[in-house]
């Protein structure tokens, strides 16, 4: 089966558009069977750091109502490791080393009440897969929807998804929502490992200009295409040196 183009939100003010399906099965992917089995573990490790640690809000404050109500805690940000951070991660770092292909690491909490709004992912590169750590309850109450398919998240299970269709969640009980979330790069696009992460991280850049800045993103993006073009070559060098200075 052909892949589709490689597709960046950054470059098009359109949605994604495609016949896949919304979630996928990861099951055989080496390492996901031995990380859902260990789920305790990476929940015990996140509790013991949370004890002198906070998780941050989430840098998209647009994207729900109570800019707090959305925290997360990042390992790996589209290649950049945050190794100070990992350092307090040491099993959960070993099992997610073990699943080729990942690029993004993190723990993301919702709390009680709070609901993430529709919107697209950065790239159709990735499969985004959320692995319940503390779910308080079953769908509807508790639930994530992509291109209109809704459905709940377990503890110990993964749910694997296109990240980059419109998607929602939200958590409708009274305590918190917490899950581990990583995004596998997939197969057919990793020889552009860098060039990927390179925009995404200078998309996410100009999404934090666009807290303050709303218009920024009603411009026409095919000129970022261009403007931004010797920003993401940097970062394509820039990524590999700062981690193995950093390491």
């Amino acid at each position: 089966m052909r892949a589709d183009p490689l597709w960046f939100s950054l470059f098009t003010n359109a949605a994604y558009k495609s016949d896949e399906k919304p979630f996928a099965d990861i099951s055989s992917v080496p390492g996901i069977k031995n990380l859902q089995e260990n789920y305790p573990e990476i929940l015990q490790e996140l509790e013991e750091y949370l004890v002198s640690h906070k998780m941050l809000g989430h840098f998209n404050a647009t994207m729900v109502d109570a800019p707090q109500s959305w925290k997360v805690r990042s390992l790996k940000v589209w290649s950049v490791e945050m190794y100070e951070v990992q350092e307090h991660f040491k099993k959960t770092m070993n099992l997610l080393n073990a699943v080729p292909g990942i690029i993004n690491i993190g723990f993301n909490v919702l709390e009680p009440g709070a609901k993430i709004k529709p919107h697209g992912g950065d790239t159709n590169a990735i499969i985004r897969c959320h692995m319940g750590l503390k779910v308080p309850a079953p769908a509807p109450t508790c639930a994530l929807k992509v291109k209109g398919e809704e459905r709940g998240w377990e503890n110990g299970k993964i749910l694997a998804f296109m990240d980059a269709f419109e998607h929602e969640a939200w958590n409708l009980s009274g305590e918190r929502r917490i899950i581990l979330l990583f995004d596998i790069l997939r197969p057919e696009y990793r020889e552009r490992k860098n060039k990927i992460c390179a925009t995404i991280l200078t998309s996410l850049y100009l999404q934090n200009i666009g807290n303050f800045w709303p218009g920024l993103y009603k411009m026409n993006r095919k000129i970022f295409r261009i403007a931004l073009w010797p920003f993401i070559l940097f970062l394509q060098m820039a990524i590999p040196l700062r981690n193995s200075l950093k390491k």
